[in-house]
């Protein structure tokens, strides 16, 4: 049998609503008091009934965390700051996990829905339909989609700047001397995967070289053996790139094996550097990488969270990630060439 409020007054020997106030925190108890309470709670091992908050005061003071499996791990990271942020906000975070290509979400937002969430994030899911969302308004649940974003059907959203983040880690490669940069990058078919491609191709025309379309490969997804494929297929050109940038760290890990397995050495023989700082810290050498700046993203998934159930109605708001140049020293500078300048001299000029 549960323990009941009831259990902890008596053994407390106080009232349920000071029970109550205590377990709330709010409203005054006496210190000798609130001290007897909580001892009665550790000792009887009481569980606050998290449902029946819920109903009766229409918050659970459970925000809602769905995530999406992948390999590189970015989504512990995003959602390791959602949970920082809301237990700073009085909130406790339930993390649900969906399969790549399981068509699990539609269950998994009807288990939120039953769980009376206050609020939830979306991470790194593309697999969101109109019909689930349309779901979760009807329940006044606020929702956020972080890093992939559904603006266009009114959900309030957190985009990463992954343009600017890719322009400026190709602008620094170049800055570093190499001129034959090479991209390893799923296809660009959705809106991330464009907007890193679009980087890679602005950072090279803004210092002024031309993209070379034989040193980009476009691979099927973001697996390790993808960029193991596209690496030796570059590094086995003609012209070999002396950089390669890929747009996430997995790609990264393969083009590593790559240049393990011709017996070259990053970055003495091969530059390189990765997307999304979280697999590239364990690589070796650890890689030069453009991460996410995670300290901010928990904040404000909470506050567009309390924004919208303050105004439902409120017009759908998109907010910005930036995004953090981590250097580990994986890309090499190379200096110009020395050029020898032979004058040949008139007989008249020597004399």
């Amino acid at each position: 049998m549960s323990v009941t409020m009831n259990d902890i007054a008596r053994a407390a020997g106080a009232s349920v609503s000071t029970v109550g106030r205590v377990i709330h925190n709010s409203g005054y108890v006496s210190r000798e008091v609130r001290e007897r309470v909580e001892q009665a709670i550790e000792r009887l091992g009481y569980v606050p009934n998290q449902s029946a908050r819920a109903l009766k005061s229409s918050r659970s003071g459970i925000i809602g965390s769905l995530v999406l499996q992948s390999a590189n791990g970015l989504y512990y990271r995003i959602n390791d700051s959602i949970i920082r942020a809301a237990r700073a906000a009085g909130y406790e975070l339930l993390t649900m996990e969906a399969q790549p290509g399981q068509g699990m979400e539609g269950h998994l937002i009807d288990s939120f829905i039953g769980l009376h969430v206050d609020g939830l994030a979306i991470i790194s899911n593309t697999s969101i339909t109109g019909e689930m969302f349309a779901k979760l308004r009807a329940a006044a649940i606020p929702v956020v989609a972080v890093e992939r974003g559904y603006l266009e059907m009114g959900v309030d959203s957190l985009v990463v700047r992954d343009l600017e983040g890719s322009r400026d880690a190709v602008q620094r490669i170049v800055r570093s001397g190499h001129k034959r940069v090479a991209l390893v990058a799923p296809r660009p078919a959705l809106d991330v995967e464009k907007r890193r491609y679009a980087g890679y191709r602005e950072g090279l025309e803004s210092m002024g070289l031309g993209v070379d379309e034989r040193l980009i490969r476009l691979t099927p997804g973001y697996d390790t053996q993808y960029g193991r494929i596209a690496g030796a297929d570059l590094l086995s050109l003609p012209e070999p790139p002396t950089a390669v940038f890929c747009t996430a760290d997995t790609l990264a890990a393969g083009v590593l094996q790559a240049a393990y397995q011709k017996g070259l050495r990053v970055p003495e023989d091969l530059s390189l550097v990765g997307y999304d700082d979280v697999l590239s810290q364990s690589l070796s050498p650890a890689l030069n990488s453009v991460g996410l700046f995670m300290g901010s993203i928990g904040p404000c998934v909470m506050e567009l969270i309390e924004a919208r159930r303050a105004d439902p109605e409120r017009p759908a708001e998109a907010r910005m990630i930036d995004t953090v140049y981590a250097d580990r020293g994986t890309v090499a500078v190379r200096s110009a060439r020395k050029e020898t300048v032979i004058r040949i001299y008139d007989e008249e000029e020597l004399l």
